[in-house]
């Protein structure tokens, strides 16, 4: 499917297809380094501009029959607060979330978007850009691929991701807001790093300025191809400003294969079970 590839992506910029090739190279080193200093790495331009044109449009058709909810939940995308812990303990501070999804089954299967992400090369690019031995597109048939839509005043609060990593591909950006901001190395294995998760939440809750407590915002542009570890650095996508939509696609791959998501996580993000 290169030749599918190629009319889809910026592939001079990004020749995934060659392995041998000097630019390629660079561009998963540069990538690498970025992970291993911040936690993500940014790859601009990389879709094509009538590729992200077409996916914006088969978004829009497909966003009546989306899935949209808003939900209270802590920064460890619990629902329920821990009746033990003191009630302005990091893990019972709640934060709220809104967003639209598109579930894999609405994308059209000769959309450029599920193309791309169909691709071996783009598996093969993406554990490249990783470093893995073997990575895998992730089997199910709902969450595998999908359009995450935020419109006005939605957004995806404070939380660690519950996976190692996660591969995002921005389609369009809206008239303001929907900023994504992280803390890199907010906790490690060994330390939860409640009090800097505290801080954080109540100074976000208060609008105060973040970025001495060691806040980083990505400078986010369409068709911009996105590698973050978010497992132990906070983040967010703040409220969406204006009439224009923020679409993002997930990308969603694993370290097995044939991983489907379980029925709560089903619910969750697409709101049924097939």
């Amino acid at each position: 499917m290169a030749g599918d590839v190629r009319n889809i992506i910026n592939y001079q910029r990004y020749p995934i297809a060659e392995s041998k090739s000097h630019i390629l190279q660079e561009v998963i080193s540069r990538a690498r380094g970025e992970l291993n200093d911040n936690g993500i790495a940014l790859l601009r331009d990389f879709m094509l501009p009538w590729a992200i044109r077409q996916t914006i449009i088969d978004t829009e058709e497909a966003l009546p029959d989306a899935f949209c909810k808003a939900v209270d939940h802590t920064i460890y995308l619990e629902e329920c607060q821990d009746s033990v812990l003191e009630k302005d303990h990091a893990r019972n501070i709640l934060c709220r979330s809104s967003k639209c999804c598109i579930a894999h089954d609405q994308i059209k299967t000769n959309s450029p978007l599920n193309q791309l992400y169909m691709s071996s090369e783009m598996t093969n690019f993406v554990r490249l850009l990783l470093n893995k031995d073997a990575l895998y597109r992730t089997a199910d048939p709902l969450g595998a691929l999908s359009l995450q839509v935020y419109r006005k005043n939605d957004g995806l609060d404070w939380h660690f991701d519950r996976g190692e990593f996660a591969v995002t591909l921005l389609l369009q950006a809206p008239e303001g807001g929907g900023r994504f901001q992280y803390i890199p190395s907010t906790r490690s294995d060994g330390n939860e790093n409640y009090d800097l998760v505290k801080q954080v939440l109540l100074a976000s809750k208060a609008g105060k300025d973040l970025s001495a407590l060691g806040m980083k915002e990505a400078d986010l542009q369409p068709g911009t191809l996105v590698i973050f570890c978010g497992h132990n650095s906070m983040h967010r996508v703040t409220p969406i400003e204006g009439k224009k939509s923020r679409i993002i696609t997930v990308l969603s791959y694993e370290k097995r294969p044939d991983v489907y998501l379980n029925e709560y996580t089903r619910m969750k993000f697409c709101g049924r079970l097939k």
